[in-house]
């Protein structure tokens, strides 16, 4: 593993870890603020357009050959985790508002045994041009979120949004056996 450092634009004290094989691409300028994180694994790659802006505490991670994409004039709020295992494609002028989760993955769980253990599953996550992600959100895997939508604060997304959507929802509190038959 390798810690680099970004000449480009402005950066205030980014944590930046490459594994061998891993690549960041950017167009100049891009801004990180203090304490914003990468993580790239072998084979992994995160690609930044130009003019993004990564907030206070923001972590993008890449696992091993997974892709991360994130298009010009994207704004990515404090305190995010986006975190890849195959591959986040984030559009051009997208607004993420603090503290929001993307996921292209899912644990493993509806098997015995450890589940740290059991692995993951996973499906691309797309989120098209000019969307507007308020505080809190948490995106899962397999969802595509159409251009120019729109999603509340605090909405779990876990099916497709088509264009020019407004998205909010309230949660119900759900209770299923996690392995059936034990």
């Amino acid at each position: 593993m390798r810690y680099i450092g970004i000449a480009c634009g402005m950066v205030k004290a980014a944590l930046i870890s490459v594994f061998s094989g891993g690549k960041i691409k950017y167009k100049n300028p891009i801004r990180l603020n203090a304490g914003a994180r990468f993580s790239v694994r072998t084979g992994g790659k995160i690609i930044l357009g130009k003019h993004v802006s990564l907030n206070h505490n923001a972590r993008l991670g890449v696992t091993e050959n997974a892709c991360m994409e994130i298009g010009s004039f994207t704004s990515v709020g404090d305190n995010n985790v986006i975190v890849a295992r195959e591959k986040i494609s984030i559009g051009n002028n997208v607004m993420i508002g603090p503290n929001v989760c993307i996921y292209d993955h899912n644990h493993i769980f509806k098997e015995d045994g450890i589940m740290r253990e059991l692995g993951y599953e996973t499906a691309p996550v797309t989120i098209e041009d000019n969307v507007w992600l308020a505080a809190g959100v948490i995106v899962l895997k397999g969802v595509t979120i159409g251009e120019g939508s729109v999603i509340a604060a605090g909405t779990l997304v876990n099916k497709d949004i088509p264009r020019n959507s407004v998205v909010y929802n309230s949660r119900e509190l759900v209770i299923k056996e996690r392995i059936e038959g034990i």
